[in-house]
């Protein structure tokens, strides 16, 4: 009886267990569940809270996966309401814990968010764009489509270029995603990457259209960031001349951003509204507005609007006629500009070498987790080779003292034991090096690793002479002329400058002449700099060529930005 009652104790014991595992895993899900909604809405406020309940869940359940979301989560929580400097230490938690569990999808999301991080509060497209194609890599590994399509958005902001087809397809792909899988969310971004690409094309109708169709599913889900499609619509009718509904649309953004506390936005909705002002005439008050877009984004540490809010208060300067006011802040203003027309290579690089070190440390894990696994089976079967051993010994000696017969039976037996351990022994070696084969085979080739370092050393070496030789400057530099100045061949080298860059080699080459154009305008010892010899002195073929790409990098003509500086000068 006393021995029953022990084992129905034990039995109740591990039926329990089962119960509160499963109980936790259903919670974790749960929890899960509550953080992505929240995100989805941009309830990031919110989003704090729950990832903090969903890391004490997962601490509890030892849930490395819930830990590597939890991270996640509470980083987004901490870029979108101006914690940005404390959400790297969450997405390098997340980042490790997914490495740790081999999960491609948290990898994804997590060089998403730093792409994020790098537009926001480092104002650096470059890193943004490199964090953000890493974010496709990897979603692609796990065919994450959901991911693909929100990264392809982020690209497009990033872009902010009417010509930019590749930007325009990405929205559509994004707005048709959206309404095929009744994908809410991706509607509702679709609809306002739409707007922003017709908006940037000049086409205010069908930015209208998009806006609105954004506005109407917010009226039906109410997302939290919906301030900035306020923005966007306000700065349509801005441009279409119509004033007062600009300001009045400027005004609900800034009620909406202050109700949902979305930090992120404040310098936009400031910024607005200060263009506003601005094209009212309103000039004093449009200062106070830029002044409280600086604030916020002094205090959140966002770096994205900086330049924009020291060139509008330059404007507003120079109409007031506080001309130094004006030099002050155009030159912040260009100080800024310098800044994001170097490439910071060395920063690029040491992310390179992070990754890298990265991959190679996950390559010597798995290899270790691999022979760890192969030593375990080794001993493993000559454990169970040494008992079979052991019971035939003990069986030879019961029967010893017997019979003769069972003597030389048991030999027999014995002797296939001592068989089957070498069989067992020449299969294990057998496997061991077919393994050995394997995994040769599985590692990258040597010949393409050299091929990675051989186009990373080649776009060093292009980079350093565009700013030392400055070869740019010769007309028709062609990719044969700058291939045979580098050793190598017109198609590699575009390769080259296509991967690293992004661009195409046309592009890349008029990026360092504009690069330099805008230097040399902004020199006040070259004010009497003729525009004439400008262009041809950087290289340009043609006058139009050289309006044209000055006013897409820049936004204004060169002559307006000169006549624009000249004016300053004299004060």
């Amino acid at each position: 009886m006393k021995y029953k009652s022990i084992l129905l104790l034990l039995l109740m014991i591990l039926t329990a267990f089962p119960v509160y595992s499963s109980s936790n895993n259903f919670t974790i899900k749960q929890l899960l569940r509550q953080c992505e909604q929240a995100r989805s809405m941009s309830k990031y406020a919110e989003l704090g809270g729950l990832s903090q309940k969903l890391l004490r869940q997962s601490r509890s359940a030892n849930d490395k996966r819930g830990l590597g979301y939890g991270y996640l989560y509470e980083g987004l929580s901490q870029l979108f309401t101006g914690k940005g400097d404390n959400a790297n230490a969450s997405f390098d938690k997340a980042w490790w814990y997914g490495r740790d569990i081999r999960n491609d999808s948290i990898g994804a999301l997590v060089m998403n968010a730093r792409g994020i991080y790098q537009a926001m509060y480092c104002n650096n497209n470059f890193m943004a764009q490199h964090f953000f194609f890493q974010s496709l890599d990897l979603a692609e590994a796990s065919r994450y489509e959901v991911l693909k399509i929100r990264v392809y958005g982020n690209l497009l902001i990033l872009s902010k270029s009417a010509n930019d087809s590749k930007g325009f397809d990405y929205a559509r792909r994004i707005y048709r995603y959206g309404v095929e899988h009744k994908d809410v969310e991706q509607e509702y971004m679709g609809a306002y990457y739409l707007a922003v690409f017709y908006r940037l094309k000049g086409n205010y109708q069908k930015a209208l259209q998009y806006v609105k169709s954004a506005l109407q599913l917010y009226n039906k889900h109410h997302y939290d960031d919906v301030a900035s499609v306020y923005v966007l619509y306000s700065e349509i009718e801005m441009e279409l001349g119509h004033l007062s509904v600009a300001y009045n649309l400027a005004q609900t953004a800034d009620s909406l951003v202050h109700k949902y506390a979305q930090a992120s936005l404040y310098p936009d909705v400031y910024l607005q509204l200060a263009q506003v002002l601005n094209r009212q005439g309103k000039y004093a008050e449009s200062n106070d507005e830029v002044q409280k877009a600086l604030s916020s984004s002094e205090e959140h540490s966002f770096s994205n609007r900086v330049i924009d809010c020291y060139q509008l208060m330059a404007s507003n300067d120079v109409k007031m006629g506080d001309k130094d006011g004006a030099i002050s802040c155009l030159l912040k203003a260009n100080a800024g500009m310098d800044t994001l027309s170097r490439v910071n290579m060395d920063r690029l690089m040491r992310e390179r070498e992070m990754v890298d070190k990265v991959h190679r440390q996950e390559q010597q894990d798995a290899e270790k987790r691999e022979q760890i696994e192969n030593q375990n089976r080794t001993i493993l079967t000559m454990v169970i080779v040494s008992l079979i051993l052991l019971a035939a010994l003990v069986v030879i000696l019961l029967v010893l003292r017997s019979r003769n017969r069972l003597i030389k039976r048991i030999v027999k037996q014995n002797v296939q034991a001592v068989d089957r351990q070498n069989k067992a022994r020449q299969r294990i070696s057998e496997l061991e090096k077919a393994q050995t084969e394997n995994n040769n085979a599985d590692k990258p080739s040597a010949r393409l690793l050299d091929d990675k370092e051989r186009m990373q050393q080649l776009y060093d070496r292009i980079c350093e002479m565009m700013d030392t030789e400055k070869p740019y400057k010769t007309p028709q530099l062609t990719r044969e002329k700058l291939a045979a100045m580098l050793g190598t061949n017109r198609t590699y080298l575009s390769t080259v400058i296509r991967e690293k860059s992004g661009m195409s080699y046309q592009q890349f080459v008029n990026s360092y002449r504009i690069n330099e154009a805008v230097r040399i305008l902004s020199d006040r010892e070259a004010v009497d700099y003729p525009l004439k010899q400008l262009w041809s002195d950087l290289g340009f073929t043609s006058s139009s060529t050289f309006y044209k790409l000055f006013q897409q990098s820049v936004g204004i003509t060169p002559s307006v930005y000169r006549k624009q500086f000249l004016e300053i000068g004299e004060g």
